[in-house]
């Protein structure tokens, strides 16, 4: 309200808010009908001053009557709210426009220029794209901007038009091993072998940089070779124990990884650590008992590894040998073993339902042996699917007789960046391991594994067909040099 109104309204009788009609000092004031109706009329024009001001209500020149009606309400009290005004725009059916302070005048211009220019970038942006996708890649079909922004990265859109297209199979950036992997920069876009991919589960948009890192990282989390460091125990005893655990995984129905994280632990902990033969049981069932916390959705109890061993250890051992390999190995749990690395490359091969089951019979045989530690995980699983791609036995199978065995995948080559004579040398020792079975001193044959994959839920893959052969692998090598 002005200070002018202020003052007449001060200098004017002053009423009493207690007594109606009754002046400060006592005195009754008598006023005419005429003067109230003159006071308060002042008041009234007094208090819509401000108003009428801040608020300008334009008249509408086409309004359906023909009429136009200029009203301004001010509700119960003196104050007008333009929530109000909008309402009394909808009854009356006319536009009522509010005419804004320049502070919001000021405010709109600005995020009407900011916004113009936003426009003015992203158009420029988009006509820069258009020109080198249209430039670079001829004949392709834009239209479905949703697959150009999902699967069309910066290397596609500028590396390939640049490099022949058959010049490789797999982009250098979507190898298993990239040079530029920090652990920080990831790859832009969809790695082709990763695309139309139906499980969820498999992460396509972060499967390469998932792989990368675990083979970045892979050198530091597995085991050596270490029977050397230990006085009391020797290969033939881990044997024993691994073909123990296999069917005290496959009692409890628990998951694959659960198994090669449990021998993972085992192997990992007695490179640290030297452990008598009295305690070697010990370390297996709560390795398996950690990796099954780590793994499992339901794991199963102390009293359960207890009992599956014959109550030949105490609860209380259990649980302190558990503290000791956790402490030992720096709660290092999380680390990859060669079955993330099968199930990957049986991916990108697109192997059928028997290829899959032989390459993880092949890899799961491997976890006997002690002399297999010497080759890293990734390398153990790419020949063992290397492996069972070549088995004849599986191939004819599934093809004509008179084709011809695929040997080394040039795709799965170029994708892990192994050279031929790494993955012949450990294909070799893993054929030759499959081929015999293991036996204990007691002429006892281990066989656990064997009989888990007897089973039809794997297509009986380790009784019906054949074993593998290093040297049908060498000799199509050798023929196709």
């Amino acid at each position: 309200m002005p200070r002018s109104t202020l003052r007449e309204i001060s200098n004017t009788c002053v009423f009493d808010r207690n007594v109606p009609g009754r002046a400060v000092d006592g005195k009754s004031s008598k006023l005419s009908k005429t003067h109230n109706n003159a006071g308060s009329k002042r008041q009234r024009e007094s208090t819509l001053r401000p108003l009428k001001e801040n608020f300008e209500v334009e008249q509408s020149s086409n309004t359906k009557n023909g009429n136009s009606k200029n009203r301004l309400s001010s509700g119960k009290g003196t104050r007008c709210s333009s929530r109000l005004i909008a309402k009394r725009q909808q009854e009356d059916g006319e536009p009522r426009v509010v005419k804004r302070s320049k502070v919001d005048e000021e405010a709109s211009s600005t995020t009407r220029s900011d916004s113009l220019k936003i426009r003015r970038r992203s158009a420029r942006l988009s006509s820069k794209s258009f020109q080198q996708i249209s430039g670079t890649e001829d004949g392709a079909n834009f239209d479905n901007k949703n697959d150009d922004y999902i699967f069309n990265s910066r290397i596609e859109n500028e590396t390939e038009s640049k490099t022949p297209q058959n010049e490789y199979l797999v982009h250098p950036e979507y190898r298993l091993h990239r040079n530029t992997f920090d652990g920080i920069n990831h790859t832009k876009g969809i790695a082709p072998h990763d695309r139309n991919v139906d499980d969820v589960l498999k992460v396509s948009p972060y499967a390469t940089d998932l792989y990368q890192h675990w083979f970045y990282v892979e050198s530091k989390c597995r085991a050596r070779m270490y029977m050397d460091n230990q006085p009391d125990i020797n290969a033939k005893m881990r044997a024993i124990l691994v073909d123990w655990l296999a069917e005290v995984h496959m009692k409890f129905r628990l998951a694959p990884e659960t198994f090669y994280l449990c021998v993972n632990l085992i192997d990992r902990f007695l490179t640290i650590k030297r452990i008598q033969r009295s305690k070697l049981q010990l370390v297996g069932i709560t390795a398996l008992l950690i990796a099954c916390k780590y793994e499992e959705i339901y794991p199963p109890e102390v009293g359960d590894c207890v009992y599956i061993t014959d109550r030949a250890y105490k609860r209380q051992e259990v649980l302190a040998m558990e503290q000791d390999i956790i402490h030992q190995l720096r709660f290092k749990i999380t680390v990859p073993t060669a079955y993330h690395f099968v199930q990957r490359f049986l991916d990108i091969t697109k192997a059928s339902q028997l290829t899959r089951h032989a390459a993880c019979y092949y890899t799961e045989r491997t976890l006997q042996e002690h002399d297999m530690l010497r080759f890293r995980p990734s390398l153990v699983g790419a020949s063992a699917v290397m492996l069972a791609l070549n088995n004849p036995d599986i191939y004819y199978r599934e093809h004509d007789r008179e084709a011809r065995l695929p040997g080394l995948s040039p795709l799965l080559l170029e994708y892990t960046g192994f050279s031929d004579s790494d993955i012949l040398e450990c294909a070799s020792l893993i054929s030759k391991k499959v081929a015999e079975e293991p036996v204990t001193a007691s002429n006892r044959l281990l066989v656990a594994l064997k009989k888990k994959y007897d089973h039809r839920k794997h297509m009986s893959v380790s009784t019906s067909v054949k074993d593998p052969c290093a040297h049908t692998l060498l000799a199509i090598h050798n023929s196709s040099r």
